[in-house]
């Protein structure tokens, strides 16, 4: 689950870091403009402006904004980079600071709720921690390589630090969502049996306390892990108990499909894919404008592939469903409670059913293939197959690029 913040903030700090913009001395008045003034204007202006009041996405945007033109206009990244440069990621995370700090700010202020600090607390873990916790465990792997000397072993021991990373996703994951094992026994007994039909046969069940304010459900898990389900506190309150069924069974169908790995996978076939091509090209993989366009299309690569992904959990949801009714084939009951709940999540966070987003496409879109697959044979699924030659040209791609 990446956030827009946490993204646009890593992948300012790596173009930051790959680049020249921290090669010349800063210019104080535009810092002073763009790591105090702008941030602060767009803060109050949340507040006191009554006439021209300031969203708090606008000042989302604004605070991001300037301190990405304290980098890139202004060389902010100097400082720290100039005196901190000696210890693991310091430098990067004082670059990052008043981006936080304002932020902060602004969460503060416009706080939902009446515990600002609890709200502050979980949007730094929603919108920060998740994405830059293994970032920077990554990153200072990374360092220590380079620090011991193991230039030549390099890429085996990057490997295996991204692997052992990523079997302990699922604890850093629940401890900075603050998510907490079911206490619902009912409930969780029937969301385990969804779990055994999916072929999932050690599940674990946790709530993420969002202050009631997100509907989301995810799976968390990779190969020989236990497979866990993370649902919101407000998607449970929201939901019916057959709509919610739905949902866990989306989840384990992303576990009984492996699209966890395999996304994984597109990511670094793409990697592999067009470090080759810039070889072929004779461009540079460091510079700024070859990182930006590798990174775009990675993330590319990954949206192309989770929306056929989110597609099959749907359809195997809607499988799953039927079976529970007795039918052989996709029920329209088995299909519509899936609709259902994708209807209620839209009514509920007020989205706009054709809103298009961008891993799992519109609401709308998603209940019309659930209505289309009534009547189909739990063996006939069109997006099954799509899947399997997906998985199949990834896995042919991935062997074919190391053997070249």
């Amino acid at each position: 689950m990446v956030r827009p913040i946490s993204l646009f903030l890593l992948v300012m700090l790596l173009v930051a870091s790959r680049g020249t913009f921290s090669s010349a001395w800063p210019n104080w008045i535009g810092l002073l403009l763009c790591l105090a003034v702008v941030p602060c204007l767009s803060v109050l202006g949340t507040r006191f402006s009554h006439k021209y009041k300031i969203t708090p996405l606008l000042a989302t945007f604004a605070i991001l904004l300037s301190w990405s033109a304290s980098i890139f206009l202004f060389y902010w990244a100097t400082i720290p980079k100039t005196y901190f440069t000696k210890y693991f990621i310091l430098d990067e995370f004082i670059v990052l600071l008043p981006a936080l700090l304002w932020l902060g700010v602004l969460w503060f202020v416009t706080s939902p709720t009446k515990d600002r600090y609890a709200w502050v607390l979980h949007r730094f873990r929603l919108d920060v921690l998740l994405l830059f916790i293994p970032v920077s465990l990554f990153v200072t792997l990374s360092d220590s390589i380079s620090f011991f000397g193991l230039h030549e072993d390099f890429q085996v021991v990057e490997l295996i630090g991204f692997l052992i990373l990523m079997a302990c996703a699922p604890f850093f994951i629940t401890r900075i969502l603050s998510a907490k094992p079911m206490k619902n026994y009912e409930l969780q007994c029937s969301i385990e049996e969804v779990g055994f039909r999916a072929g999932v046969r050690r599940s674990r069940i946790f709530v993420w306390n969002t202050h009631n304010r997100i509907m989301n459900a995810l799976a968390i898990g990779v190969l020989f892990q236990p497979k866990t389900i993370v649902l919101t506190d407000k998607l449970i309150a929201s939901l019916t108990k057959e709509e919610l069924l739905s949902v866990t069974a989306h989840e384990f169908g992303h576990h009984k499909y492996w699209h966890i790995p395999f996304l994984l996978l597109t990511a670094i076939t793409s990697m592999v894919w067009l470090d080759k091509a810039y070889a072929v090209l004779h461009l540079d993989v460091g510079h700024n404008s070859s990182f930006i366009t590798q990174l775009i299309c990675i993330i590319f690569a990954i949206l192309v592939v989770s929306r056929q992904f989110e597609e099959q959990a749907d359809a195997y949801a809607a499988v799953d469903n039927s079976r529970v009714l007795g039918d052989t084939k996709i029920s329209e009951e088995g299909a519509q409670s899936m609709a259902s709940a994708l209807g209620a999540i839209a009514i509920t966070q007020n989205i706009d059913i054709f809103r298009n987003d961008p891993m799992h496409g519109s609401i709308a879109s998603r209940q019309h293939k659930l209505r289309t697959l009534v009547g189909c044979s739990f063996t006939e699924i069109p997006v099954n197959k799509k899947v399997f030659w997906t998985k199949t040209i990834l896995c042919l791609s991935l062997l074919l690029g190391f053997l070249l």
